[in-house]
């Protein structure tokens, strides 16, 4: 299912950059992508930060971060589509970019997989290899034994 909307993807960017080339000209083109980029990678700089901030200030008052780490992905995934030369993937960059636009991404997520995320059963894998086990046997829980004293 990647691979083809990678093909798609490559086709229809060389296709949008080819066009825009016989428009404005090939050095304008060149020129436009390059200008997108270096303004992109100021918005991701300064929402990185921004989203970092809002982290901090969640931990400071006790809360997950839960939301500022979804944010965080979209900006990862906005950083990448900025990366890659085309006017699409920039568009889209872009708009991962800007909070607003970003919100409507992050719930657009939810709301095709809210099924899949919260009703999923939640399972637990623990590894004991066989010297842990055999000599936990007798004991019901895991005691931690030490000393400690104060100078």
């Amino acid at each position: 299912m990647i691979f083809p909307l990678f093909v798609v993807m490559t086709l229809l960017e060389i296709y949008v950059l080819v066009s825009v080339g016989e428009a404005i000209g090939g050095l304008s083109t060149v020129i436009l992508v390059v200008i997108t980029a270096l303004i992109g990678s100021t918005l991701l700089k300064q929402q990185g930060w921004s989203i970092m901030a809002k982290a901090q200030q969640s931990i400071a008052n006790g809360q997950t971060p839960a939301f500022e780490m979804l944010e965080g992905v979209v900006i990862l995934v906005s950083g990448v589509l900025l990366l890659t030369p085309g006017f699409i993937t920039d568009t889209v960059g872009l708009l991962g970019l800007i909070p607003w636009s970003r919100m409507y991404f992050i719930n657009q997520f939810f709301s095709k997989n809210a099924e899949k995320i919260f009703t999923s059963k939640n399972t637990t894998f623990i590894h004991k290899n066989k010297q842990q086990t055999n000599s936990n046997k007798g004991k019901k829980k895991d005691t931690i034994e030490g000393e400690f004293w104060e100078d």
